[in-house]
Formats: C-alpha cells, sequence, structure tokens
C-alpha cells in the first residue's frame, strides 16, 4: 500500500501538509504583528540653564534636536521594539553629557533635563 498505488492518499496527504505549512504561516503571522513596534511620543523639556542638543532614540534609530534652549519643550516619535528601550540623552554645549534610558509599554513619555552645564541630568517625570 504505497502511496503510489493510491492517488487519493497522496492527494490527502499533500493537502495535509499545506494545511499545515499554512497553519504555522498564520502563527507567525500573529506572533509578528503582536511584536510590531508600537508608535512612542517623548516629551522632552529642557530646564537647566545651558544650550544643548537633545536625542531621543530606540536600538534602530535616534532623532536629535541641536540648540535646546531653557523653557523649550521638543517632540519626538519612537518605535521601539516591544521590551525594548527609549533613550534620552543631553549634550550640553562646552559641557558634560547625560541619558536616561526606559523600557515601557506607554503611548506617551514624558522627561526633563536639569542639573548644570558640566554636570546635566535626565529624569522621568
Amino acid at each position: 500500500m504505497s502511496a503510489r498505488t493510491f492517488p487519493a492518499r497522496r492527494t490527502v496527504t499533500a493537502a495535509a501538509l499545506v494545511g499545515a505549512a499554512g497553519l504555522i504561516g498564520l502563527g507567525m503571522a500573529s506572533t509578528a504583528d503582536a511584536a510590531a513596534p508600537a508608535k512612542v511620543t517623548v516629551k522632552v523639556t529642557q530646564k537647566g540653564n545651558y544650550t544643548a542638543a537633545i536625542c531621543v532614540g530606540d536600538i534602530l534609530e535616534a532623532r536629535c534636536t541641536d540648540n535646546v534652549g531653557k523653557g523649550q519643550t521638543k517632540t519626538f516619535t519612537v518605535a521601539p521594539p516591544k521590551g525594548t528601550a527609549v533613550s534620552v540623552s543631553v549634550i550640553v554645549k562646552g559641557g558634560g553629557s547625560a541619558d536616561k534610558s526606559v523600557v515601557s509599554n506607554n503611548k506617551q513619555l514624558k522627561f526633563e533635563t536639569a542639573g548644570s552645564k558640566a554636570k546635566p541630568v535626565v529624569k522621568q517625570v
């Protein structure tokens, strides 16, 4: 009783294999959709008495804005893959730098920069 003697068995076997492959493919698609990066809006308010560059990024890319003065707020959008960090950095002109990384499921994050020109700080608010 080989598959050669029963064409119907060959057809059923082929259909079962195609069905199994389809189910595996659907399972992978669902998993990929579930792990798709969500957009996160990040607002950074510069409260330090200095001018700085502010950078916000995830593991794939970062965006920076230069010449951010005291009292200014900058908004960035990133798309970190689930379970990965959003990083905020402040680089003071003629001074120091600081950064903060946060893993969060929130759609919005807020940070403040402060401290001195030599020792700036970044904190989540």
